[in-house]
């Protein structure tokens, strides 16, 4: 595995200048597949989020779910270490007018400019695995909130994740590629089993740490005395390729949360909650 910790300063200057188009890319996109699994990933994270609680999505992107939050008359702050993201989403906010709800500033997530105990609940939504001192981001989320902590990270056991592992360009349209990618990341998937996960590489620089952590991995990593784990889930069951496949992969959604089917998403999401003193 790659020594993330000695190319921290690289990593981070290709952060803190990456526009990451998650917007128009994901939350957006044009094809259902891909759709579908990033916003049923968004809502899934939301819904941890109570009326009147303040919220900080840390590593928020173009601010997709503090807009989202925004629309149902929530207030909250994104910070991301990418100058380009915050000023998009500065932009976003305005254009669906939600800019009042909204706070956006540029801030590396495993120092966080923060008080301890800030905000209510705070947000990790596909952050962590692209920094370089993973253990040191959760510290972080954990420092600054009060009450939740919810993390979504990318997991490996689920068909799309293993397309994109096997070196598919998109696991939201079958091509000649998709013929050895499927089974190729299936593979690297089963060989890794006894590690950390597989390390995928990010914007085609695969020195750029972006683990697909296995969810037993996920929740041995994340772990911290002051917190307890009060919910682990899958972010979607989506099914690789095949639009027909949606009306199954929304409802198996309907039991992302259920014993077996939880390790299986398109990522998976742990929810936090303080330990009481």
């Amino acid at each position: 595995m790659i020594d993330f910790l000695r190319h921290m300063g690289e990593i981070k200057d290709f952060y803190a200048a990456h526009p990451d188009r998650i917007w128009e890319k994901r939350f957006a996109s044009p094809d259902p597949i891909r759709r579908y699994a990033h916003t049923t990933q968004y809502e899934a994270i939301i819904a941890h989020v109570k009326a009147g609680e303040s919220v900080l999505d840390s590593g928020c992107g173009e601010g997709v779910i503090p807009i989202m939050l925004a629309k149902r008359g929530i207030a909250s702050t994104g910070s991301d270490l990418s100058k380009p993201n915050i000023e998009h989403a500065h932009e976003l906010a305005k254009s669906q007018g939600v800019e009042s709800l909204t706070t956006f500033l540029e801030a590396d997530a495993e120092h966080l400019p923060f008080a301890a105990a800030s905000f209510d609940v705070v947000i990790s939504s596909h952050v962590l695995e692209h920094l370089p001192d993973f253990d040191q981001g959760f510290r972080e989320l954990c420092r600054v909130a009060r009450k939740r902590v919810v993390v979504a990270l990318p997991t490996g056991l689920n068909g799309c994740a293993m397309a994109l592992l096997g070196g598919d360009h998109g696991y939201w349209k079958f091509g000649k590629r998709s013929i050895i990618a499927l089974p190729w990341g299936m593979l690297r998937v089963l060989f890794g089993i006894f590690g950390e996960g597989v390390q995928e590489g990010y914007a085609g620089h695969d020195e750029l740490p972006h683990i697909w952590r296995y969810p037993w991995v996920m929740r041995r990593r994340l772990q911290n005395p002051k917190w307890k784990l009060v919910s682990f889930e899958a972010s979607s069951l989506v099914m690789p390729y095949f639009q027909f496949l949606l009306p199954m992969a929304k409802f198996l959604d309907r039991h992302r949360s259920a014993p077996i089917l939880r390790n299986f998403g398109y990522g998976s999401i742990a929810v936090f909650e303080r330990i009481d003193s």
